[in-house]
């Protein structure tokens, strides 16, 4: 039976087996999860400016996650009218950036491959050309994986923690 992670995640189990599911989740039940969800996640375990009294945006630092060959997703974070962004490190030859890429077309399951930003490169012999960072359904299902990760251990980082060590998963 498929798990519905949408519902699963905010169910009131221990977080070492909300990790255990986590864990066990197939590429498409991952691939599943809905935007309000993120959106969920962001607002209640996301850091933001603890100076002012009605904090708003939030952002979601991840572990390192991303394609396995010039990118990776360093942290999600929510702007205004609840709208969702991915930041992006994009590394090239001889220069690296980071661009932001909006969650919604993340999600978007319809296409196979996704570019998330692209790099312009330029060398000294006027060569040019572009370094695309391309997300295939397994990137963007590992990626989904680490924001629900982060999810849980930023939320339950005191029941995690044993003997003031956090647990391996």
């Amino acid at each position: 039976m498929a798990t519905n992670i949408n519902v699963e995640l905010f169910k009131r189990y221990a977080p070492k087996k909300k990790l255990e599911i986590i864990n066990s989740l197939s590429e498409s039940e991952l691939l599943s999860i809905s935007y309000t969800t993120i959106l969920r996640i962001i607002k209640e375990a996301g850091k933001g400016d603890s100076g002012k009294a009605r904090n708003k945006f939030k952002t979601l630092f991840l572990s390192d996650t991303g394609n396995n060959w010039n990118s990776n997703v360093t942290s999600i974070w929510n702007s205004e009218k609840d709208e969702i962004y991915l930041s992006v490190y994009i590394q090239g030859d001889d220069t690296d950036t980071y661009t932001d890429y909006k969650l919604k077309y993340f999600l978007d399951n319809r296409s196979e491959n996704q570019c998330l930003g692209k790099l312009h490169e330029s060398f000294r012999n006027s060569y040019e050309h572009d370094v695309p960072a391309n997300y295939d359904r397994a990137d963007r299902a590992k990626v989904i994986k680490a924001i629900l990760t982060a999810y849980i251990k930023n939320k339950y980082n005191d029941k995690l923690n044993d003997n003031g060590k956090e647990e391996d998963n």
